[in-house]
């Protein structure tokens, strides 16, 4: 065969440009977002102080796990239904169910929150209930809008998604300081980010296709199975602020908990936001069986993991301190040991990200949530048996959930595939194989990301 031959194609070339240009989008997408929400906090840490600032920091982390929960769930729900049906009817008659569900959901976490009101925000209003109810909401409302602009392709106005909303964010949250508002008026500036969605309102009109084309998925399918696990992750590393609220740390030391644990978890912002294009590289290397290109996988991500570990103890015991004091204000405190070791838990959430995609790909979302399940269950028996400050046992018990998880992790990725390629376990449509031409096969586990069937 001639050198010209082996060449790809001029159509090869335009596609793996598309990939890396929708790719760099998203990951820049992602960067802006999370230097926004930092220019947010930081806004409110200087104006409110740290202990002043500890409701909105709760705030802030309830927010996190929504968009894990439930913007991440109705994001992919939708991208994989448009991409797997070729067709929009399935979603546009799934829209009353969704909406019914978001009611109910809304309402409970308003009521939940209303219940620990004081534990949580030591406020005995409903103002920050509401604003609980409201963030829920809009989280929703934000998967259903991203997940029907990434499923027709529009990755860049999904980026500006990500970028509007915090953007609106720190605009109000300017308005708020020179206005001298208190943590109240912050919480209003954060809850209404979702807002921002509503300039792409229009992408909600899914087509309808007359008669009847078969059972409607249930639009939070996700939750359970196939992203169980990804759920899991997420409120670990999102969750320990409200953890140590709950265990009765003071409030300047649940702002700077949360501060470090933000500035930390940048990286991990940026790779969730190119998740998709990863997963559908990892589940093209299992459809066609190629072993040792996965093997170097996992020996990479070991390695990254140690490297980074050790990148991050040196970082966290020395720098990053001053930066905290220079960034967010002198009452942002935590002892260096404990920022180290933040850092260090954070290097093995990377390294659990992408063995989570690579166990989902192999077909094993089950497995997956129940080694998370475990992890947390370890994490759970520390807190309960360790006699130390309620900020050093949160510490130490995010790395404890995040190393427990990387070896339960590692050791799931290491055996073949459960399932054959081509079985749609997620769909919720048992026995259907549909193909077409163009189309990846769905793998069980699997985030399937509408540019893979283009």
């Amino acid at each position: 065969m001639a050198a010209s031959d082996a060449r790809p194609s001029p159509a090869a070339r335009r596609r793996l440009s598309r990939r890396a240009r929708d790719s760099g989008v998203l990951a820049a997408g992602s960067v802006v977002a999370g230097l926004l929400a930092y220019v947010f906090f930081a806004l409110a840490t200087r104006s409110l102080g740290a202990a002043g600032a500890a409701p909105v920091s709760i705030l802030w982390s309830y927010w996190s796990v929504a968009a894990a929960v439930l913007t991440f769930t109705v994001q992919h729900w939708t991208i994989r239904t448009l991409a797997h049906d070729g067709h929009e009817d399935t979603v546009a008659r799934s829209i009353p169910k969704l909406a019914a569900a978001a009611a109910v959901i809304t309402a409970v976490a308003g009521l939940a929150a209303f219940a620990f009101r004081e534990v949580l925000f030591d406020d005995r209003g409903i103002a920050f209930p509401i604003l609980v109810s409201a963030i829920t909401a809009g989280s929703l409302f934000l998967g259903l809008v991203r997940g029907a602009l990434a499923g027709r392709h529009r990755y860049t106005a999904t980026a500006a998604s990500l970028v509007g909303e915090n953007s609106l964010r720190v605009g109000l949250a300017i308005g708020v300081v020179m206005a001298g508002g208190g943590p109240v008026s912050f919480g209003v500036a954060l809850a209404a980010g979702p807002i921002v969605g509503l300039l792409w309102i229009r992408e909600l009109r899914f087509a309808r296709r007359p008669g009847d084309v078969g059972a409607i998925t249930n639009p939070l399918a996700l939750v359970s199975g196939i992203a169980g696990g990804s759920l899991i992750a997420q409120i670990v590393v999102t969750s320990a602020p409200v953890a140590l609220a709950v265990a009765g740390g003071a409030p300047h030391e649940v702002t700077s908990l949360f501060v470090a644990l933000a500035v930390w978890r940048a990286p991990y912002i940026v790779a969730l936001g190119i998740t998709p294009k990863l997963t559908g590289g990892l589940t093209r290397f299992v459809v066609k069986g190629q072993t040792r290109q996965l093997a170097w996988i996992r020996l990479l991500t070991v390695l990254g993991v140690i490297g980074t570990a050790g990148l991050a103890a040196l970082f966290g015991s020395t720098l990053l301190q001053p930066l905290l004091h220079r960034a967010f204000g002198q009452d942002v405190e935590m002892d260096d040991w404990a920022l180290a070791v933040l850092g260090i838990g954070m290097a093995f959430a990377l390294g659990n990200l992408a063995l989570m995609l690579l166990v989902l790909a192999l077909g094993r979302s089950a497995a997956a949530t129940a080694a998370w399940t475990v992890a947390v269950t370890v994490t759970a028996g520390w807190l309960v048996f360790a006699g130390l400050s309620p900020t050093s046992q949160i510490v130490i018990a995010f790395l404890i959930a995040e190393v427990a998880a990387f070896i339960l992790l590692l050791a799931l990725s290491a055996r073949g595939p459960d399932s054959q390629p081509g079985e749609d376990a997620g769909s919720g449509r048992p026995g259907m194989r549909q193909r077409r031409r163009e189309t990846v096969p769905p793998v069980a586990g699997s985030q399937v990301d509408g540019s893979v069937a283009g």
